[in-house]
């Protein structure tokens, strides 16, 4: 009896929806005919109304219904009702009415009221219906149906797969049949069975305990694509951490130089000229009546209610954990340029030191009622590019891991897109539709941003998907008074708030072309109080937009303006990504879109001036002047010319003369251009600095500046350091910091010094130096002013193993910042010296022996050497391209003295050509001179012969006695230029 009882119960369930379906009266998003045709009911009557306004009898006389109303059950036992019809009542008992109809009462029995009308306040006070509508909600406080969502759960997805190969591979659903499976009749005698998997047991309560739902194991990949849905979202996963969004990334290396981030806060976009506001990009809700100093308080999201460093989900929670968070989570679809006023660091403006767009106060998500729809991107499916919606992400992004990188500026958050499937029974399924990845980088120095956004689909009930992006205007407060204007030619459009706390204006942009992936329609009404898939904006998925309204105010949507941008829908294959680029931007200033100027560098001091340069477009006008400012000055003018060619960049240059700049000061330039009609261009500023110069010189031994080097000498350095500030300049060195490449054929510096170059001979050193290794790193006193000029001196000695052919290379870097916070990078030129080979004795006798047993004779006698025990030999090794030369010389030590008698002889001779020097300790003789050609060694001993040149005694008669004479000779090699 087992299997009747489980067939039975699965009858009644089915019998329990077909009832369902049968019984309600569904009311869906109405068509633009019935609108047309409600309007004629209520003006005219019933009896007038048009003929396509009426329903058809047919021939029995009983109502045709439109295709999908009223019809006979299928054989599934659903009811075939129309896309985003028919659906039955939620959890509540309440019938779920498309936007903008008539809502029953809420539960305490009130009508929902429409904005301005006296409403029922919420807990905290605030309105709890949306503006206009008054839509009541299911059990979790929602509105459960909207256009083709909130089914009712039927039994298995088709195409649904296990999330990981660990998990068991079946499910048991709560609803009977998938569509197209067999239907089990109400007297089965069959048991109930899953495909591939044993038969229930009639056993007792064993086998249904080992069925209980167990929790899914963690997986590596839960982006794997299960379709049907999506991803079924359990309360044990998929993990944060588990969770792999590398499909949606350029390449493996996307984030490198990123750094995740474990609060939720704006990255700053780079602004080239305002120092009174920060702007930034950012996700989620950003309260506009935070104070300044709250920005850089922690979890400072408590007190003001928003998601200013609110903490992100951690790799351990589990996606159902963050949604269903008490507190929420931070909506990624929200994503929005902000800024904070700086002015307002003193708590001057207390309660307005942050601006942004989104209603309520810069907080789309946490408004009630429904109130934060119609704000953010949205995703929907439908089945072809004309259809409805089936799907729409209302549950919005939940942002699961940020990162920023604050080099390039560039902030990538990463997000779960989340499906709710309502059930009869409340017991809603949450399932991942896709996962999305928005980067936002800054495009220049002047606000605009580039949001890119990648999808991964991850369900595959409808075919095609699109996107659209709005807002409910609220700009710093200021809420219906917003004012839209156009850019003209379907460009874009923009907001233009005047006066914020800080007395400065706001400007922001938002454009739909000129750029790749962009949005393609455009739609604003005064009731943006829905979804931007909805028939306020966009019913279709292709739905059309407005048309141009022309460049300016757009007089349509002055009361409570909202709009919505969407992008073309596509066909998009599951487990596929799609791509979509949105450009906005946020400034103090309207640009002016007509006339355009650059500057291409930031100034350039030359003998003649400092010298600017850049391009113009003056877009369609004839007639273009070019002016520029100093230091605030009146306007003076730089050129008037000719437009000849339209809308093309037209190359500029000009030298602000000295006598209007002075050199060696800081000065603040602005050029602009003005046309005919005196239309004035973006203003563009540089401050220009005088140019730092850095030069390096090294010398030899000699104190001349030298190229080539012999190791064992001695090299001298020095480094001149010119800010090129004069006396009159205010500022100092401040964090100034000098670092010198030190080369490793040197050995440590000596006589390191750093001074005032107009006072070199003064002791008192102007910072600080300190040696390693590898370089030489000096900090200067940070009071000193900069108009002095800096020299850096040391000596170093080349080793003495240092190889022939290599080089010597010292270079000096600046880096820092000057007191008045410029920062400050500089290098000098490169000193290059050669290592060369040495002049170097080869060898050189230590005996030379002129005879043992020499004869006193009456007469002068000559005696030449009879033997030298090593030769007299040099090597010259030096570059030849120096055309080295060298001279040896040589005198005596000792004389020739007698070991008996001490008596000395003065016969020592040396013959070299054509002169004949006498070798004494007083006086040198030459010995051989040469201009190396090569390098080869040179024996000068081999040279000596006595019919030529070489040493000799010359012995005078009467001189010698009988005695052993000994003496000592001294041989001089030394470099000598060639004609010396």
């Amino acid at each position: 009896m087992r299997k009747i009882v489980i067939s039975m119960l699965v009858f009644v369930l089915v019998f329990s929806e077909l009832n369902v379906f049968v019984a309600e009266t569904i009311v869906g998003d109405p068509t633009e005919l019935e609108i047309e045709c409600e309007k004629q009911l209520e003006s005219e009557g019933e009896e007038n109304l048009a003929t396509e306004c009426k329903e058809p009898e047919s021939e029995n006389g009983e109502d045709l219904t439109t295709e999908g109303e009223g019809q006979p059950e299928t054989g599934n036992g659903e009811n075939p009702t129309t896309e985003g019809e028919g659906q039955p009542e939620t959890g509540n008992g309440e019938n779920p009415t498309t936007e903008g109809e008539g809502q029953p009462g809420t539960e305490n029995g009130e009508d929902p009221t429409t904005e301005g009308e006296e409403q029922p306040g919420t807990e905290n006070g605030e309105d709890p219906a949306t503006e206009g509508e008054g839509q009541p909600g299911a059990e979790n406080g929602e509105d459960p149906i909207t256009e083709g969502e909130g089914q009712l759960e039927s039994g298995n997805q088709e195409g649904l797969e296990p999330l990981c190969v660990e998990q068991s591979e079946f499910e048991i659903e709560e609803n009977s049949t998938a569509e197209g499976e067999e239907q089990l009749e109400s007297n089965s005698e069959e048991v109930l069975v899953f495909e591939g998997e044993e038969q229930l047991g009639t056993n007792g309560e064993e086998e249904l305990e080992n069925n209980e739902e167990k929790p899914a194991p963690n997986c590596k990949r839960a982006t794997r694509a299960t379709y049907g849905k999506g991803i079924p979202i359990s309360s044990v996963s998929p993990k944060i951490g588990d969770i792999d969004f590398s499909a949606l990334d350029d390449s493996e290396k996307e984030l490198d130089g990123f750094t995740q981030m474990t609060v939720n806060r704006g990255l700053e976009i780079p602004q080239r000229n305002d120092d009174r506001r920060t702007y930034y990009m950012y996700f989620g809700d950003f309260w506009n009546q935070r104070t300044y100093s709250s920005l850089n308080m922690e979890e400072s999201y408590k007190a003001n209610n928003d998601d200013w460093d609110r903490p992100l989900p951690g790799m351990e929670q589990t996606l159902s954990q963050v949604i269903k968070a008490k507190d929420g989570y931070i909506h990624a679809e929200n994503y929005q340029v902000a800024l904070a006023l700086n002015t307002c660091i003193d708590n001057s403006c207390p309660k307005n030191a942050v601006a942004t767009y989104f209603y309520y106060q810069g907080r789309p998500s946490i408004q009630k009622g429904g109130e934060d729809i119609g704000s953010g991107m949205m995703i929907a499916h439908g089945k072809s590019p004309g259809d409805t919606p089936q799907f729409r992400s209302t549950k919005g992004f939940p942002l699961l891991k940020l990162y920023k990188n604050e080099t390039t500026h560039e902030l990538i958050g990463y997000a779960a897109v989340i499906n709710e499937v309502i059930s009869l029974f409340g017991d809603n399924k949450l399932y991942v539709d896709g996962y999305v990845k928005i980067k936002m980088s800054p495009l220049n120095g002047k606000g605009r941003i580039r949001v890119n956004m990648r999808y991964l689909k991850l369900s595959d009930e409808n075919a095609f998907t699109n996107f659209a992006y709005s807002a409910h205007m609220d700009i710093a407060g200021r809420h219906a008074s917003s004012k839209i204007y156009s850019l003209g030619n379907n460009k874009g459009f923009y907001f233009n708030e005047t006066k914020l706390a800080d007395n400065k204006d706001y400007v922001l942009y938002f454009f739909r072309d000129g750029y790749e992936k962009h949005p393609t329609a455009f739609k604003a009404n005064n009731s943006p109080i829905s979804y931007q898939f909805s028939f306020d904006f966009f019913g279709r998925l292709n739905a059309k937009g407005i048309d141009e309204p022309g460049k300016g105010l757009m007089t349509a949507f002055q009361k409570h303006p909202g709009w919505a941008l969407r992008w073309e829908p596509e066909k998009l294959e599951p487990a596929t990504v799609r791509e979509v680029n949105l450009e906005m931007a946020l400034s103090d200033i309207l640009e002016e879109e007509e006339l355009a100027i650059n500057l291409d560098n930031d100034g350039e001091y030359k003998d003649d001036g400092c010298h600017i340069s850049g391009t113009w477009n003056g877009k369609s006008s004839r007639r273009i002047r070019l002016y520029y400012t100093v230091d605030g000055s009146e306007p003076m003018l730089i050129s008037e010319d000719e437009n000849e060619i339209e809308d093309t960049e037209v190359p500029w240059e000009y030298a602000i003369p000295n006598n209007v700049m002075e050199n060696g000061l800081d000065h603040e330039i602005t050029v602009y251009i003005m046309d005919e009609f005196n239309q004035k261009s973006n203003i563009e500023t540089i401050k220009a600095r005088p140019a730092l110069d850095i030069k390096e010189q090294v010398f030899n031994q000699d104190g001349k500046e030298t190229i080539e080097v012999a190791p064992g000498d001695t090299l001298s350095y020095k480094i001149l350091v010119d800010s090129g500030y004069n006396p009159k300049d205010t500022g100092t060195y401040g964090q100034f910091t000098i670092t010198q490449k030190y080369d490793t054929h040197l050995e440590p510096p000596t006589d390191l010094k750093v001074l005032d170059e107009s006072n070199l001979e003064s002791d008192l050193e102007i910072g600080t130096a300190t040696y390693n290794s590898s370089a030489i790193e000096v900090k200067l006193k940070p009071d000193l002013p900069r108009s002095t000029k800096v020299t850096i001196t040391f000596n170093a000695k080349v080793k003495d193993d240092a190889i022939e052919g290599e080089d010597v290379v010292g270079q000096g870097t600046v880096t820092g910042k000057y007191s008045t916070d410029d920062a400050v990078n500089g290098t000098s030129n490169e000193v290059k010296v050669k290592i060369t080979g040495v002049l170097t004795f080869v060898s050189a006798p230590q005996v030379i022996d002129f005879g043992g047993k020499l004869a006193i004779s009456p007469k002068n006698k000559t005696y030449y050497p009879i033997q030298l025990d090593t030769p007299l030999a040099v090597k010259d090794d030096r570059s030849l391209s120096r055309k080295p030369s060298w001279m040896m010389t040589a005198k005596l030590d000792q004389p020739l003295t007698g070991e008996k008698t001490g008596a000395t002889l003065d016969s020592l001779h040396y013959r070299y050509g054509e002169n004949v020097s006498i070798i004494t300790e007083k006086a040198s003789a030459q010995i051989y001179k040469k201009e190396t050609k090569n390098r080869e060694v040179v024996n000068i001993s081999d040279t000596w012969n006595p019919d030529g040149d070489g040493l000799y005694l010359e012995v005078t008669a009467g001189t010698a006695k009988a005695d052993a004479y000994k003496g000592t000779i001294r041989w001089v090699l030394q470099d000598v230029p060639p004609n010396q």
